[in-house]
């Protein structure tokens, strides 16, 4: 199996997703990630999403609880370069 990691899909995801809630009008997006996952964290960047804040101990996962690092994007952002998966009509 090959992996995906590294090609930038997930990045190309986020922003055509984004494109389109814009397009839709939708004014603000947030989007959240574990602090202990880099790889979310860079996707989130990389689609046009700026760090706000720390959430902390927001997410569950059984018994263990995690800190989230949220990151928004505004329709007023300059839009991040880099192809979208899909054009938007």
């Amino acid at each position: 199996m090959t992996s995906a990691r590294g090609g930038g899909l997930a990045t190309r995801a986020v922003r055509t997703v984004a494109d389109h809630a814009f397009r839709e009008g939708l004014f603000r997006l947030e989007l959240g990630h574990r602090v202990n996952n880099p790889a979310s964290c860079g996707v989130a960047t990389r689609a046009g999403f700026l760090p706000e804040g720390i959430e902390r101990q927001k997410l569950a996962y059984g018994a263990d609880r995690f800190d989230v690092e949220l990151h928004a994007r505004l329709a007023t952002d300059p839009v991040p370069d880099g192809d979208l998966l899909l054009p938007i009509r």
